[in-house]
């Protein structure tokens, strides 16, 4: 899959640095061109033991000995602008985590075709959301007018072996809900075809959680192309749920994420149930691993040069003005 060229540097050994460094292996890269970083000296040993590859806990001491020509960036959303900067100014292909922390205005006029500048758009490659772009496109419920999305878990269940309180997705400006906000309407932007042209809302904590990040997101939006839909996020519910129902001119659609069913609701009670193939999955996580190979794939090829990667820093760039969007509304609200 990738050149025997290429040597890759992990930034950030958490749970999803570990991820990424399984999902290069699952797509032929060898260990040995696979290198680690992180402060966290048990992190780089866990790292090492798990797939036999070298860390550092000093990075540009890594940098320097390893000469890496692609980046993944698996850090903190708070801490993503620093390698990614380092890597666009060296002309360096970076893949990045998705990200609630504006660095934009010093990475785009960096931006240049001789390299890849990835962000990360996890569930544009799920099995389920391509199913429903794919019926959408094909007219299935005719034009699509309106769409209500629902996202929530327990945040103390999204890492069972850590103590939430102590983890980045508990703090204010790197909250859960925070993150998934953005992560959620990369997929629904491109399901409606169409960018947000207004977006307003209600953010706020409303539990008892230890922490001071925002648990619930509640944003209505409407598109450019006219379509209206409503986005609710939440870190409260002891059940793991992602639904989305959207409606359209002739019909329906339904989709359970983890039920892996799509419903198409037809007038006249006419409704038909599409059930989507098992995936793997690992240990406590929801999402399986084939979407997180997939992405990294799209990825790879692109810095082969075999396609181009495709989702944009611009894109990504309106989606956090969106969230933006929706704290100042909330704020005015208060």
């Amino acid at each position: 899959m990738a050149s025997p060229a290429h040597t890759f540097y992990v930034i950030g050994l958490g749970s999803m640095g570990k991820r990424r460094i399984r999902n290069l292996l699952a797509l032929r890269v060898s260990a040995a061109k696979i290198f680690g970083f992180d402060p966290d000296k048990k992190r780089c040993r866990e790292a090492e033991d798990l797939f036999g590859i070298e860390t550092e806990t000093d990075f540009e001491r890594g940098f320097a000995s390893w000469k890496p020509d692609v980046f993944i960036i698996s850090t903190p959303p708070d801490k993503h602008s620093k390698y990614f900067l380092f890597a666009a100014k060296r002309k360096i292909h970076f893949f990045v985590e998705v990200t609630t922390v504006d660095g934009y205005y010093k990475l785009l006029p960096l931006l240049h075709s001789s390299f890849v500048a990835a962000p990360s758009a996890t569930f544009r490659h799920a099995p389920g959301v391509l199913k429903l772009h794919a019926m959408i496109e094909k007219g299935v419920i005719g034009k699509p007018l309106f769409f209500q999305h629902y996202l929530g878990q327990y945040l103390p269940d999204w890492h069972p072996h850590e103590d939430y309180r102590k983890v980045y997705f508990s703090k204010k400006k790197t909250g859960g809900a925070r993150e998934m906000f953005p992560h959620e309407l990369q997929w629904l932007n491109f399901l409606v075809g169409s960018r947000i042209a207004h977006a307003s809302g209600i953010v706020a904590k409303v539990s008892e959680l230890s922490m001071n990040a925002d648990d619930v997101y509640s944003a209505v939006v409407r598109y450019k192309n006219g379509i209206i839909g409503s986005v609710n996020i939440d870190l409260l519910n002891r059940t793991a749920t992602r639904t989305l129902r959207i409606v359209g001119s002739l019909g329906t659609l339904e989709w359970d994420w983890l039920l892996r069913t799509i419903t198409i609701l037809k007038p006249k009670g006419k409704s038909r149930v599409i059930r989507l193939k098992s995936e793997k999955k690992l240990k406590h996580y929801n999402t399986t691993e084939n979407i997180y190979i997939a992405e990294m794939k799209a990825f790879l090829d692109a810095v082969n040069g075999k396609k181009a990667y495709p989702y944009s820093f611009a894109e990504d760039k309106a989606i956090l003005e969106v969230l933006y969007a929706v704290e100042n509304s909330s704020r005015k609200l208060l």
